[in-house]
């Protein structure tokens, strides 16, 4: 039988005016982002629609505007067309959002707790000091041999193994340059490397010390059973137990996301249409790598705007 996933973005989804088009055409739209905004203590809405960009990039506001607005276009698909998943999974922020739908974390808890996330990790490096980079074009096996040879100039780590061609790797800013360039010069196969405009190396072990500040925050709220099959970025595995929750997630602020295996999972076991709710289509080019090296065709959408959630419907 055919199932169904919603995926949820991460950090760098972000735009301004995203989710515009539902604001004044759903009530429940905006009344998410109300609920979010008496949490928080700012008006949430009006910097995600008529802010700048660069209020916007501000990590600590980043993190709940897109965990915010993901919810909000859930709502409305629910609310307008009852469509439901078998499996959720995010990247990385993408993963509160998931839990948030399976009921596992509260939805106000889990804005505060994305914004005190978003606050840790950018505090937990200095500016400058930081980077991240994607390579497309090699496999996760073929820079995990590359980076082998970049030491001495600190560390560097693939914290994103996102599809069969393309891995993030993030650390020490020279320590990523001098990798990036090592498997330009290197490598067989022409590839792209660009660096990220962020300066915390998310999902390295240079955030691992940030993670017990971030456990003191998170222990600070409940987790619920799961009514949903959440995939987890730490093990690519769905959760079996809410005992696990806490953990993955603290895990995660210094482990690899594993996309790619979360993305075989669901498909391996009978996933064939994916829907990706709030900004963008990065997870949807993602995943039909994926399934393109598994020879599996499915069905990837995703809603954003009026244009994209009338697709839906047909």
């Amino acid at each position: 039988m055919a199932k169904r996933a919603f995926i949820f973005p991460g950090q760098g989804a972000q735009y301004v005016g995203m989710g515009r088009d539902f604001v004044e055409r759903f009530p429940v739209f905006s009344e998410v982002f109300e609920e979010a905004s008496e949490r928080l203590g700012f008006d949430l809405l009006k910097t995600v629609m008529d802010g700048t960009a660069e209020d916007l990039m501000r990590t600590e506001v980043t993190q709940p505007a897109l965990l915010t607005v993901s919810t909000a276009i859930l709502k409305v698909i629910s609310q307008e067309t009852g469509l439901s998943c078998d499996f959720a999974a995010g990247l990385s922020l993408g993963e509160y959002t998931a839990l948030v739908h399976a009921g596992a974390l509260d939805f106000a808890d889990a804005v505060v707790i994305a914004k005190e996330r978003g606050r840790i990790m950018q505090e937990a490096v200095p500016e400058g000091v930081g980077a991240m980079a994607p390579v497309v074009g090699l496999s996760y096996d073929e820079v995990a041999e590359f980076i082998k040879e970049i030491k001495g100039l600190g560390v560097v780590e693939i914290s994103n193994f996102n599809s069969p061609s393309q891995v993030v790797v993030s650390g020490n800013i020279e320590a990523v340059q001098a990798a990036v360039d090592f498997i330009k010069k290197n490598a067989k196969t022409r590839i792209k490397a660009l660096f990220l405009p962020v300066s915390a190396p998310f999902h390295t072990s240079l955030l691992r010390e940030a993670s017990k500040e971030f456990e003191k925050i998170l222990n600070n709220y409940s987790v619920f059973e799961l009514n949903k099959t959440v995939v987890s970025n730490v093990t690519g595995l769905p959760y079996t137990d809410i005992s696990e929750v806490k953990p993955a997630l603290i895990k995660q602020f210094y482990s690899t996301v594993l996309w790619k295996p979360s993305v075989e999972f669901m498909i391996a076991n009978g996933v064939t249409d994916f829907v990706e709710i709030g900004p963008g289509t990065s997870l949807s080019g993602l995943v039909r790598k994926t399934a393109a090296a598994m020879d599996k065709e499915v069905r990837i959408r995703n809603v954003e705007n009026m244009e994209t959630f009338k697709n839906l419907e047909s």
